[in-house]
């Protein structure tokens, strides 16, 4: 099914879907890892993006998991122009339901979000030169070509001096374009990382307050021992499918799988409650933090009780993999196995508790995940 937006009204079929406006990179990321390393036309330039990008791959599976429906704008005219969009590899994620909704914005609706976009984004052009620095300016630039990205708006009569600076005005004008669309659709914005700091750095999102994830998890957080000084720590399924998968095609059946399980129906729900009340209150409820509070004390046990300690996992880490040939990755999932068994709770509405301990036992022990991204990327694939 394709939903085309010609009109303001449109917009109430996308705000329907329910799902956030995905920035295009996070959706290119699982795109170029459901292919396998196998399809890629350049495997070391595409896993060199996917190491930049790991946070985006996580944030694209466990948006399948958790959303009902997804829009997706205008995919094909951001890469590899000319396919539909039914023919794509990101489209074998519909085999068993429609999760990701081909949406096309015609030429009028577009024109008036571009419209919008460009005129906040002449505002930060204004008699200055944007606060970003050359290195990250050309770490941009080159994602952008590794990942075959294709859409660079037109600037107007917005004038720069090198193809390079209008190469990254127009990268951010396309950021402004899908965060237009989402104030449309009354729906969430989700941003690459990248393009989010860099959003930050040139006060593009002046909304700077956290969100109701950032102080629901916060506590789960500290114990993955990953920083989060700029992306807030939520927990993710993506090292727990890992562990799972030997291959992106396994990793994607598996990530459906856990989509129709009882344990995420129960996060689901719980999870939509906890983020409508702090959407309209501004408020996070006293028993939901002790909830939390109390998957993270149980966590921390059953931590406690693995046969070795976390410093030592990363010393065997780094000597195992010293010895591995390129590609061999280290699986550390077997000393956490018993812990997976752990009863937090089976019972309807507690169901969610079990997982995210399961999840975040993943999260903790794989202290170096690329080494498991690259083993199951070079595992059997889907078909470009």
């Amino acid at each position: 099914m394709t939903i085309t937006v010609e009109k303001e009204a449109d917009w109430t079929a996308i705000s329907k879907i329910g799902g956030p406006v995905v920035d295009p990179m996070i959706l290119r990321c699982g795109e170029l890892f459901l292919r396998g390393a196998k399809a890629a036309q350049d495997p070391n330039a595409a896993w060199d993006l996917m190491t930049r990008n790991i946070h985006a791959l996580g944030t694209f599976f466990d948006h399948i998991i958790l959303d009902a429906q997804i829009p997706v704008f205008n995919y094909g005219a951001t890469y590899e122009p000319g396919q539909n969009f039914d023919l794509r590899t990101l489209s074998r994620v519909n085999e068993q339901e429609e999760i990701l909704v081909d949406v096309d914005v015609s030429y009028g609706a577009y024109q008036q979000a571009k419209a919008a976009a460009l005129a906040e984004l002449k505002k930060l052009y204004d008699g200055r030169v944007p606060g970003v620095d050359f290195q990250q300016a050309q770490s941009i630039l080159g994602e952008l070509t590794t990942s075959g990205y294709a859409w660079y708006p037109n600037l107007g009569d917005l004038d720069l001096p090198s193809e390079d600076e209008r190469r990254l005005a127009a990268y951010i004008l396309g950021g402004l374009i899908f965060g237009y669309y989402a104030q449309l659709a009354g729906t969430d914005h989700l941003m690459q990382p990248k393009r989010t700091r860099l959003f930050l750095a040139l006060s593009l999102n002046k909304d700077t307050r956290r969100s109701a994830e950032d102080y629901l998890f916060a506590n789960l957080g500290t114990l993955t021992g990953r920083p989060v000084a700029d992306i807030p720590y939520t927990p993710t399924f993506f090292p727990l499918l890992l562990a799972q998968s030997a291959g992106p095609a396994e990793m994607l059946n598996n990530a459906l799988l856990l989509r129709h399980s009882p344990e995420v129906a129960d996060y689901r729900v719980w999870l939509y409650e906890a983020l409508a009340d702090f959407k309209i209150n501004g408020q996070i409820p006293s028993f939901r933090v002790r909830e939390v509070e109390k998957i993270a004390a149980g966590i921390r046990d059953k931590l406690a009780g693995l046969p070795f300690p976390k410093v030592e996992i990363k010393t065997t880490v780094a000597d195992v993999a010293a010895l591995k040939p390129p590609g061999i990755g280290v699986d550390l999932t077997e000393p956490a196995k018993a812990a997976w068994g752990w009863l937090i709770g089976d019972r309807p509405g507690t169901r969610h508790r079990k997982l995210l301990t399961r999840a975040i036992i993943a999260d903790v022990e794989y202290v170096a995940l690329d080494i498991r991204v690259d083993t199951v990327w070079n595992g059997p694939g889907l078909p470009a």
